[in-house]
């Protein structure tokens, strides 16, 4: 661990999948999951809150947010819509923009590192929203062609 930022990329991420399945043999994986939540949370940060805020400051309604924000997120090849009849909003990501493992090759022995998203999507979304839940659905380096998560916003 020490030597990780000497590490290339590719080895990194090879090194976050098996520190990731140490985790959950260790503490397992329910308390694993508490952990990446709040490494995704702390990533999010101010800067990510901030950026969702000022978007809805700037939003003359609901809809005009998620125009706001889908132009905002297009460099980050990210897109959100909106639900209102069940009010959920999906958020598909068609490519990794986290700095720690993009650059790598996706996971094949431990997948469950992406679990930190939910943290960044609590934090990010809790900005702006009264959130019931946050579901990861699907992940790029958990296998999947895209990142797919699902929001519940509370009545």
């Amino acid at each position: 661990s020490l030597d990780f930022s000497k590490l290339k990329k590719t080895e990194q991420t090879k090194y976050i999948e098996k520190v990731t399945k140490r985790m959950e043999d260790k503490i397992g994986v329910a308390n694993a999951k508490k952990v990446l939540f709040e490494c995704g949370a702390k990533c999010c940060g101010k800067s990510w809150s901030k950026f969702v805020k000022n978007i809805w400051k700037a939003a003359s309604s609901l809809d005009d947010f998620f125009v706001k924000i889908n132009q905002a997120e297009e460099k980050y090849n990210t897109y959100f819509k909106y639900h209102p009849k069940n009010k959920t909003i999906t958020v598909t990501r068609t490519k990794c923009i986290c700095g720690l493992i993009n650059k790598g090759k996706r996971f094949t022995e431990n997948k469950s590192f992406c679990h930190c998203s939910i943290g960044h999507m609590d934090v990010f979304f809790k900005s702006v929203f009264d959130v019931k839940s946050i579901q990861l659905k699907k992940s790029i380096f958990g296998g999947n062609e895209k990142c797919e998560w699902l929001i519940t916003l509370k009545n």
